[in-house]
């Protein structure tokens, strides 16, 4: 089977957008497409975006075929193509697994409501907790290398007792933060990539509310990712993320076809969960 889709990111982090309005994909496995489409052409989810209730809705898929409630800057990335292919408007709402969305789209710059935080505890000197549309922990340190975070992270995303403390057994991303002179630097290992990624929407939103709470930074709060910067705000107790999207080009994937899968390293993960610098 072929499937069509569009390779965007935002703030590089990648997605395949599956158009369904144009490749119904109805009773069809999205667990299999998405492992097939996204290790073909290596990114981090695939969005599968229709109407739905009168409204342009979206769905994710991880890498690994996991179907979550919601992605930032997924979210960021279908906002900037449902405007580009047929809504004129600039501002409107879009239907996502974590409920109503309101999307602003300026050109290449996208900002979406994410919704109130939730849940949010201390669980520790330097561990926090906060829902954001899909869980987060934030881990308070004062820099740490691609390398460690890595470990670190699916450490901390596999370790069951956290995972069923903060009521999601079935993991939690993991975020890296501390200060900078624009605000805060993150760095985010996320469920279902399995790995750091370039930027995550939701992690930078659950990183800068940490920082408010913790450091006592003022919003909008300045998150800077490899990927970039967003910037994160409130608006009514409410959390946006802006940031910058990018078209990467039309793409072409094959399902029912074999496909090596990626190989990961291999690590030794460690049980503690300090790193140099931590405060």
């Amino acid at each position: 089977m072929r499937i069509s889709a569009m390779k965007m990111d935002g703030c590089g982090n990648s997605f395949l957008v599956v158009d369904e309005m144009k490749t119904p994909l109805a009773g069809l496995d999205k667990v299999a497409i998405s492992r097939a489409l996204a290790n073909q052409h290596d990114t981090d989810g695939i969005l599968y975006v229709d109407r739905q209730q009168g409204l342009p809705a979206m769905k994710i898929f991880d890498r690994d075929g996991t179907e979550e409630t919601m992605c930032g800057n997924g979210l960021r990335c279908a906002a900037r193509y449902f405007h580009d292919t047929g809504i004129p408007e600039s501002r409107f709402s879009i239907l996502t697994g974590d409920g109503e969305k309101e999307a602003c789209v300026h050109e290449h710059l996208v900002e979406v409501n994410l919704g109130a935080a939730r849940g949010y505890r201390q669980i520790a000197p330097h561990l926090h907790y906060v829902f954001t549309g899909v869980p987060h922990v934030v881990v308070i340190g004062a820099g740490i290398d691609l390398e460690s975070a890595r470990a670190l992270g699916k450490s901390l995303r596999e370790e069951k007792s956290l995972c069923e403390f903060v009521g999601h057994p079935e993991g939690v991303n993991v975020n890296f933060i501390w200060r900078n002179a624009q605000g805060v630097a993150v760095r985010t290992y996320e469920v279902g990539v399995e790995n750091i990624t370039q930027s995550c929407g939701t992690g930078s939103a659950a990183s800068a509310f940490v920082a408010s709470k913790v450091f006592g930074t003022v919003f909008p709060i300045i998150t800077a990712s490899p990927g970039g910067d967003m910037e994160i705000k409130t608006v009514n107790d409410q959390l946006t993320i802006c940031g910058m999207t990018r078209y990467q080009g039309k793409i072409t994937g094959f399902v029912n076809t074999p496909h090596p899968k990626s190989v990961a390293p291999v690590y030794d993960w460690p049980r503690n969960y300090a790193w140099p610098g931590m405060l």
